[in-house]
């Protein structure tokens, strides 16, 4: 058992490495055939572990691109993109609030599409909708999309292992309407009746979203400023319904039994004891992992829960190696894209690791507590360095505060708020304010820790296989006493904090152009300095992409301060990420083009005529000109020229026919190997005189995958291809890194969406 399970996830992993979905053909089956016979044929010799092996490989990774190839079946035909199409389906999770309007997961089940699409309804006067209802809606949607940058957030990958084919949302239409009402006994309608109750009885209280996520899971209600804090003190984890959570749900089955069988003994020859509480906790367990979304660590956990009373039941002693890896396998069969999850690396390896810990305290006394808080703190290091480039220094003291009071105070009054919530809604609200009170306590010594200078220590992020020595590394250091070689865990440990990423000699310089969709953010580094340009959107607190995309960027670079800030104008899908940036990495000069651009901030102004040289490479602003008559946002941007002695980028920002002429008129120095394209390849910009002043081989275009703006123009694109211009768009290629080296070499040009292709991008 724990060999096939083992292989079994080690042939779930090739879906980590493949960069395209292999065609189920002849070729596919032709090498399963070739195993197959090899694996009889070890049989016939009795290799048994090569063959339990073996056979665990091929089923894994076989039943893995299955259901991958099921998954990618199920997104939105690339023929309805930007179309209108009337679907019918049902409200797959709970509706999420938002300020313009509401967010919802919707399992469409028409006969000529089934599949789930991530649906956005914008309107002030959006209708009350509940999960488990049936709707008919007019959608407008797209395919999986999402950034593709360097240590940023795949949401493609995330969009993938939840098996949502698409995202869109709702035209205004008649056809618009409910079909079904929601069953009463839907996990997820439930899930939302409790939701309700829990915002209605803590109506006001910043606390509504933590107690939501630690009842049902729900945390869209947690505001981004918790987040960050949770995340810098290690504790994030105390919102995810696992371990605790389940077994203290099924010990409210076990309990009352137990209790019920020794008022009545005679039921003990109906039902043995043990039986009877490992069914009543199992049902209690499940029912409550439903009610919790059934998600990684739920399964898990329930998994486990479930066999431990099955050898109750059966009156049988499982060790634990069985337990974990029989957890391991179902969690796997239910789910194979599970080891793609972040949560499914972190959860069993905490469980693995405190279980070792839970030997090995036995001898530690009454410091068992805090020795084990400290050596889990430092296990998860590798793990945390590798998913989020980020170590919590004040994690082992954040959670010894933090655990107790959550797992054994907050939790159980949470839990006790819901079942409270059937029959008294009065004592639930009460049960849920004081919950709050105790979490409003705790946030305030969190929010404490997370403001200390050395709270965490950001890395670049490991290539893997750095990653998976480290890993490696920490098992070996904590083998058992006496096991030869244990020092060499510390060696291969180093990479997490000596590795750094290629820097850029003297002379040359790079330019990273960040994917954030509909704007602009990019990145000039030189040997010893750093400067950014534009910064990206911001949509709302939860979506700003200086803090979701251009700030990860820096920071797994090993970025830690900006020499220079250039902001060149105001609209938001260039400054919208500038406070956040500003506020989170110290920045020794910002430049605008309006002292409105970033008014929090002390900035200069950018204005023409202005360089400076770094390490052998010469920054010009060619752009505002004091005498320039246009006033409007775009027409002022900023334009920054870089250069060294054989190469050059110019960096135009939102400029337009106007300000392209001006330039052209005073003769400005244009000439630049490398362009991005102004305002994003609009047909108000690019005009023929000014592409022809600077003469480029490359353009670049920032730009939205099927942006609303219909970015960049065919007839500007035109012109760039009739002078035999090659361009590149990132929203197709994602992250555009080009490095100009010091020499007349030619320039190196890299597409992250190329080099770093899996098989759920698009």
């Amino acid at each position: 058992m724990r060999t096939f399970s083992v292989s079994f996830f080690i042939g779930t992993l090739v879906l980590l490495v493949l960069p395209r979905l292999p065609v189920m053909d002849a070729l596919f089956w032709g090498v399963v055939a070739s195993l197959t016979g090899l694996i009889v044929g070890l049989s016939l010799y009795r290799r048994w572990v090569a063959v339990t092996l073996l056979a665990g490989m091929l089923l894994g990774s076989v039943y893995a691109l299955w259901v991958a190839h099921g998954v990618r079946a199920d997104w939105l035909p690339e023929a309805w993109e930007g179309e209108d199409i009337l679907l019918t389906g049902m409200v797959a999770d709970v509706p999420e609030q938002r300020v313009d309007g509401l967010s919802f997961l919707f399992a469409a089940d028409t006969p000529h599409y089934r599949g789930h699409l991530k649906v956005a309804w914008y309107a002030d006067d959006v209708p009350f909708i509940r999960a488990g209802e049936r709707w008919q809606l007019l959608i407008r949607a797209k395919r999986p999309n999402g950034f593709m940058n360097p240590n940023g957030f795949d949401y493609e990958q995330w969009l993938f292992t939840q098996r949502i084919g698409g995202s869109g949302y709702v035209r205004k239409s008649a056809d618009n309407q409910r079909l079904d009402a929601a069953d009463w006994w839907q996990p997820n309608h439930l899930r939302q009746h409790l939701q309700e109750k829990i915002a209605t009885a803590l109506s006001g209280s910043e606390m509504t979203g933590l107690v939501q996520g630690l009842a049902i899971a729900y945390t869209e209600a947690i505001p981004q400023q918790q987040w960050e804090v949770l995340r810098k003190t290690g504790t994030i984890h105390l919102l995810a319904i696992s371990g605790l959570h389940i077994t203290m749900v099924a010990s409210l089955g076990i309990l009352p039994v137990w209790g019920v069988w020794r008022l009545f003994p005679m039921l003990y020859l109906w039902l043995p004891l043990r039986v009877a509480a490992a069914l009543t906790g199992g049902v209690l367990a499940t029912g409550y992992a439903l009610l919790a979304g059934f998600n990684i660590p739920t399964q898990r956990t329930l998994i486990m829960l479930l066999v431990v009373m099955a050898g109750l039941v059966w009156r049988r002693h499982v060790p634990f190696s069985v337990t974990m890896s029989l957890a391991l396998l179902l969690v796997l069969l239910l789910d194979p894209l599970a080891s793609l999850s972040v949560g499914f690396w972190l959860s069993f390896s905490t469980v693995a690791l405190l279980v070792w810990l839970g030997i090995r305290q036995r001898k530690l006394g009454k410091s068992a507590v805090v020795w084990m808080q400290l050596v889990l703190s430092l296990g998860t290091i590798p793990l945390a360095a590798g998913f989020f480039g980020m170590i919590s220094l004040s994690s082992p003291l954040a959670n010894l505060l933090a655990i107790p009071i959550v797992t054994f105070v907050v939790t159980p009054l949470v839990l006790l708020g819901i079942v409270l919530a059937g029959w008294w809604a009065t004592a639930a609200s009460w049960v849920w304010i004081l919950a709050a009170t105790l979490l409003e306590w705790l946030m305030w010594v969190l929010e404490w820790l997370a403001s200390l200078p050395f709270s965490a220590m950001y890395m670049p992020l490991l290539p893997m296989p750095w990653l998976f020595l480290a890993l490696l590394g920490f098992v070996i250091l904590w083998l058992p006493r006496g096991m030869p070689g244990r020092w060499l865990g510390m060696l291969l440990m180093l990479p997490l904090v000596l590795w750094q990423p290629p820097k850029v000699e003297n002379g040359a310089f790079r330019v990273s152009v960040l994917d954030v969709g509909q704007g602009l953010a990019s990145v000039v580094q030189t040997a010893h300095h750093t400067l950014v340009f534009d910064t990206g959107p911001k949509v709302s607190d939860s979506f700003d992409t200086g803090a979701l995309v251009v700030l990860p960027w820096l920071r797994g670079q090993g970025i830690t301060q900006l020499d220079t800030l250039v902001v060149s104008h105001a609209d938001n899908d260039h400054s919208g990420g500038a406070a956040a940036l500003v506020s989170a990495m110290p920045v020794s000069q910002v430049l605008v083009s309006s002292v409105d651009t970033l008014p929090a901030h002390h900035a200069d102004l950018c204005t023409a005529g202005q360089a400076w040289q770094w390490d052998g490479v010469e920054f010009m602003l060619l752009h505002p000109d004091e005498k320039f008559p246009d006033v409007t946002q775009n027409n002022r941007s900023c334009v920054l020229k870089i250069a060294n002695a054989y190469h050059s980028v110019l960096l135009t920002a939102d400029i337009e026919r106007p300000a392209e002429k001006w330039l052209v008129k005073q003769a400005a120095d244009l000439r630049a190997e490398v362009l991005l394209l102004p305002h994003h390849g609009s047909k108000t910009s690019s005009s023929p005189a000014f592409i022809q002043a600077v003469a480029p081989t490359l353009g670049i275009v920032t730009s939205g995958y099927r942006n609303r703006f219909h970015h960049p123009h065919p007839s500007v694109m035109q012109r760039y291809v009739a002078r035999d211009i090659k361009l590149l768009n990132t929203s197709e290629t994602g992250e555009l890194r080009l490095d100009f080296p010091a020499s007349g070499e030619n320039r190196q040009v890299r597409e992250w969406r190329t080099a770093q292709m899996h098989l759920w991008n698009r």
